[in-house]
């Protein structure tokens, strides 16, 4: 077939022939109109190739931006991205041991004295621990070499845009504990800070003495705080001055000016205490004793001491007082009789005489100040006719003590004072004094000079040997069950004292009393409801002292424990001499045997109905005692 044939057959002809409608049969229907033509389409194959490229350039785009960070960590690796810096200095291309290392050589001074604290020319140079500060090198560079790496591709792409304009520089960041800072300014607080010093008075030996007032000092912990977490935050070591405040003294100069002018007005001139022809004088030095200075609000006010002054009293009182005024008794047989008349007698009246003495020392003159003492007069109560109600049938309490080995001036001193306290009658209710019925101890009272226990040693003294008297009295009122309102124990232990010492369980220590006129008493209360009887008997050939308590028994039974003996001390292997120029240079003589030290304990048990109704300590503390010997320094 010849090609245009086939063209003609099948190509765009015969296609046109076939679109175009036929003609109708004859008596058919009418044909159909053609179908409306469509709309003829354009070739879409290039089209479909330019979407995907333009498509794949977008991705491009948008990938490549994405993939920039991951490419940098890639092409750095474990190195700090360019721009990065810690502190001005760049990093960049640095690996995080290497940073490390240059940031603790760079600050190397700060952490080895990163602040000195400085204060009056002292200085403390405290470690960072210390202060409660901490810099970690190690995160510092993990800061640096993690910029630009962390997060999501945006959030990373947006911190290599800033680092690329503008560089990142990481300031290393300073931990601190304030409570550890804190606490270590309270440390050396106490080295800095002085408590304000008030103006001070001391009255002695009738010289005025003032102390002037002074300001103090107060660390301000929060504002030196506060001035150290400035400077660390420079890294690099500084000096800080440690911030202070001043404190004023509550009392001032002007206050101690005006004291001391009142204190020398009132010692200007001594005190003369009488009664009828008999008088004391207390000069300057002893009214310096007596008198007190204590801030008063913003002042200095001058004052009696009472204590000292009511102990003053109880002196006077024990030299002033006639003792009872009541007759002496014995008791025999069974049997109260009157050997010695009552004779009416004085007693001082001690809270009346102290109140007169304190005004009279606040009272200044340039003249002797005169005190007539108040006393009242005391007359016998007890007669022939009443001796029957006093009540006084049986023993209540009895004290023995041993002397002997004494010495004769010794054993003169007891039976005087033995003398003192027989027959002497003790009301019901009534406190006992030894030293006031004891009375002057004197050579008209029948004493004479001996060895006593006067500060550290062992002196003449009038009356030496008169304790022996005090501690079987004190014996006596021990086993009565009294109550014992003073009582002293000797300075150091005396051997004698240990026979009979605990009464009718035995010898023992502890169980002694020391007396010394106007200082030291023995004092007891007669609480059994009746009249007390002492009665003193001297067993020369014996050696023996005992005082017995008569009257009438309260119901009651003692009993004593102990003693217990602590804190043994060895006696003291040195000797110790003392110069006395009353004696021939050349001459010496011991004084003190050597002798160690204990504290005793012994506990009184009263009981009644056998139950305890009262426990009284009695305590001694005996000094150990060297070897002493009086020397000899006189012409």
């Amino acid at each position: 077939m010849p090609i245009d044939d086939y063209y003609q057959e099948y190509g765009p002809i015969r296609r046109r022939r076939s679109s175009q409608p036929s003609e109708p049969e004859e008596g058919g229907p009418p044909p159909e109109p053609p179908p409306a033509r469509r709309p003829r389409r354009r070739p879409t194959r290039r089209r479909r190739g330019g979407w995907a490229w333009a498509v794949a350039i977008l991705g491009l785009l948008i990938a490549a931006p994405l993939a920039l960070p991951y490419a940098l960590q890639l092409y750095y690796g474990d190195a700090a991205l360019p721009g990065v810096s810690v502190q001005g200095r760049p990093v960049s291309g640095l690996g995080d041991t290497a940073i490390a290392a240059d940031l603790s050589s760079r600050y190397g001074d700060f952490l080895s004295r990163p602040l000195s604290l400085e204060y009056a020319g002292r200085t403390w140079q405290p470690s960072l621990s210390e202060l409660g500060l901490s810099l970690d090198m190690a995160d510092v560079a993990r800061q640096a070499v993690s910029a630009g790496r962390q997060g999501d591709p945006i959030t990373r792409l947006r911190e290599i845009w800033q680092i690329y304009r503008g560089g990142l520089d990481i300031t290393p960041r300073l931990v601190a504990d304030q409570r550890v800072l804190q606490g270590y300014l309270m440390q050396i607080a106490p080295d800095i800070e002085q408590p304000p010093q008030d103006a001070a008075l001391s009255i002695a030996a009738a010289k005025v003495v003032g102390t002037p007032s002074a300001p103090g000092v107060q660390l301000l912990v929060d504002a030196t705080a506060n001035d150290v977490l400035l400077a660390a935050q420079a890294l690099r070591p500084q000096d800080i001055a440690i911030r202070t405040r001043a404190l004023p003294p509550i009392v001032g100069d002007t206050a101690l000016v005006r004291a001391q002018s009142r204190a020398a007005e009132l010692l200007q001139s001594p005190v003369t205490l009488t009664n009828g022809d008999r008088s004391w004088s207390w000069p300057p030095e002893k009214l310096a004793e007596l008198l007190r200075v204590a801030p008063d609000g913003v002042g200095l006010a001058v004052s009696v001491d009472e204590g000292l002054l009511a102990q003053s009293v109880e002196g006077l009182a024990q030299q002033l007082d006639t003792g009872t005024a009541e007759p002496r008794l014995r008791f025999s047989a069974g049997q109260v009789t009157i050997v010695q008349e009552g004779r009416p007698g004085w007693r001082l009246i001690q809270d009346e005489a102290a109140a007169q003495i304190a005004d009279l020392l606040l009272t200044s003159s340039p003249t002797t100040r005169t005190l007539e003492l108040p006393v009242e007069q005391l007359t016998p109560k007890i007669t022939e006719a009443t001796i029957g109600e006093l009540g006084i049938k049986e023993l209540v309490g009895e004290g023995l003590s041993s002397f002997s080995g004494s010495a004769q001036y010794r054993i003169t001193n007891i039976k005087a004072g033995a003398a003192r306290m027989d027959g002497v009658l003790i009301a019901p209710g009534e406190e006992f004094s030894f030293n006031r019925q004891l009375g002057d101890v004197d050579a008209a009272n029948g004493f004479v000079e001996g060895y006593a226990i006067i500060g550290n040693r062992t002196q003449l003294e009038w009356g030496g040997g008169v304790c022996q008297d005090s501690t079987t009295v004190f014996r006596a009122a021990f086993w009565a069950g009294l109550p014992i309102t003073e009582r002293h124990a000797h300075a150091f232990y005396i051997s004698w004292y240990d026979r009979f010492g605990l009464g009718p369980q035995g010898n023992g220590q502890g169980m002694d009393a020391s007396i010394y006129t106007g200082v030291n008493d023995l004092k007891f209360v007669n609480d059994t409801g009746s009249w007390l009887l002492m009665q003193a008997d001297v067993d020369e050939v014996g050696q023996v002292l005992a005082v017995r308590l008569y009257g009438t028994k309260p119901g009651r039974e003692v009993r004593l424990e102990g003693p217990a003996i602590t804190n043994e001390v060895r006696a003291p292997s040195e000797p110790v001499y003392l110069d006395d120029p009353s004696l021939p240079a050349g001459t010496v003589h011991q004084s003190d045997t050597a002798r160690g030290g204990r504290d005793i304990t012994v506990e009184r048990v009263i009981t009644q109905g056998g139950a305890e109704v009262s426990r009284d300590t009695f305590f001694t503390r005996f000094r150990a005692w060297p070897n002493i010997f009086v020397r000899g320094t006189g012409g």
